[in-house]
């Protein structure tokens, strides 16, 4: 059964039908990380950076498809928003937020883009949370991988320091979040660095 709560925050009322489509996709069993609670904290981050109808649409969509299959799985996402909305949105608002979803593949807004960065902070907004809350995203994020430690490890540091290459967030607010966000991978990271790990 659907979280009342999470449904309130569907930004197209007008066919709360697809809402439920694709909160199935949010409840697979095999999620621990981009579920629904993922799903909850980008829409509430969304709407404190300011975000509107597309960025909230694009968020709904931007994981629905998982399979641990990065890039594919934000082109399969963005395929089901077209399969979806075309039709039911208009068609600038079903490209912008087919355009967003495309974005969390790497997470990289051009400097004037308000939108893409509002989306791509919320979907990262976690990695600035708390430190329980970040080791606790961690844990599920390698829960759902399924990969071994050895594998996890070699992926995880990778990761990390593809993302501390650059700057994390876009927005102001985001900004603000920064310094936490990298605390968090930096701890991250100097563990799976330590001796003995693989």
């Amino acid at each position: 059964m659907a979280d009342p709560a999470l449904l309130s925050r569907w930004p197209l009322p007008e066919v709360p039908e697809v809402a439920q489509a694709v909160l199935a996709g949010w409840r697979e069993p095999n999620r621990r990380y981009h579920d629904v609670r993922h799903l909850q904290e980008c829409l509430e981050a969304a709407v404190r950076l300011g975000g509107g109808r597309d960025e909230l649409v694009a968020l709904w969509f931007h994981d629905a498809v998982h399979t641990n299959t990065p890039g594919v799985d934000e082109a399969a996402s963005a395929a089901l928003l077209l399969s979806l909305l075309t039709g039911r949105l208009p068609e600038p608002q079903l490209a912008e937020a087919t355009r967003l979803v495309l974005l969390t593949r790497h997470h990289r807004p051009e400097p004037d883009d308000l939108a893409g960065a509002v989306v791509c902070d919320a979907d990262l907004w976690v990695l600035g949370a708390e430190p329980h809350r970040y080791a606790q995203s961690v844990s599920d994020l390698r829960t759902e991988t399924g990969l071994e430690e050895a594998a996890w490890a070699t992926t995880r540091r990778h990761q990390l320091t593809a993302r501390l290459a650059g700057p994390i967030y876009h927005t102001p607010a985001g900004v603000r979040r920064e310094a936490r966000a990298r605390a968090n991978l930096t701890a991250e990271l100097e563990s799976l660095l330590r001796p003995g790990r693989s």
